[in-house]
């Protein structure tokens, strides 16, 4: 068989064998290659693979399905077609069938308004509590980056965490300060979380390249 490559455009050539010949064609990639398998590489250099899903081809997305570590579920991958740089058929006619959209007499599962504006509600205040104020950009990014791991809050510019360390500003390995009584540090209490927040603060200021400057 022919292996081909496909560009992101709405009508795309490609050679495939048909009847026992090989065939050159256009293909309109929102109706003849849904459910075909495909290898996509990106310009950024990624590759996925998957099977198409949808292509639209006003707005210039590509929707691949992907396998998903969980038997009865699916992973969706949605591109712009500018980043997209090949499209590779897996094999001739490797297509798979998907179940037939909604239409408009099809009944949508009902939905609990009230938990629904519950969630959104506790996740607006939840993330109120971690938005400090007057802060730097830096200073909240490195804020959500401990906050990930550990239990953060904000005592005005200082970010307190697990209730045992300090970091004042500029945020430096210096202005790590250990607020639990004497007898805990006596005891090794704070130890391991001092040196950890030191080691993760590092990290996170090389990883958003930061300087004392920014902060």
């Amino acid at each position: 068989s022919t292996q081909s490559t496909w560009g992101p455009a709405h009508l795309i050539t490609t050679s495939r064998r048909l009847e026992g010949c090989v065939s050159h064609m256009s293909l309109d990639l929102s109706q003849e290659s849904v459910g075909l398998r495909v290898t996509v590489k990106t310009i950024f250099g990624e590759e996925f693979e998957g099977a198409v899903y949808a292509f639209d081809g006003e707005k210039s997305i590509l929707v691949l399905c992907e396998r998903s570590e969980f038997a009865s579920k699916s992973n969706f991958r949605v591109l712009k077609t500018e980043t997209v740089a090949e499209i590779i058929p897996k094999e001739t006619n490797s297509f798979i069938s998907f179940p037939e959209p909604l239409n408009v007499s099809s009944r949508l599962p009902k939905c609990n308004l009230s938990k629904l504006q519950e969630n959104a509600e506790a996740a607006v205040a939840d993330r109120a509590k971690k938005l400090g104020v007057d802060v730097t950009i830096e200073a909240q990014d490195l804020f959500d980056a401990f906050s990930k791991t550990m239990t953060c809050e904000w005592d005005n510019a200082s970010i307190i965490i697990l209730g045992e360390v300090r970091i004042d500003p500029p945020y430096t390995s210096d202005k790590i300060i250990s607020i639990v009584p004497d007898e805990k540090i006596r005891a090794g209490g704070s130890h391991l979380t001092v040196d950890r927040v030191k080691k993760m603060l590092e990290g996170e200021r090389r990883r958003l390249m930061i300087t004392p400057q920014k902060m």
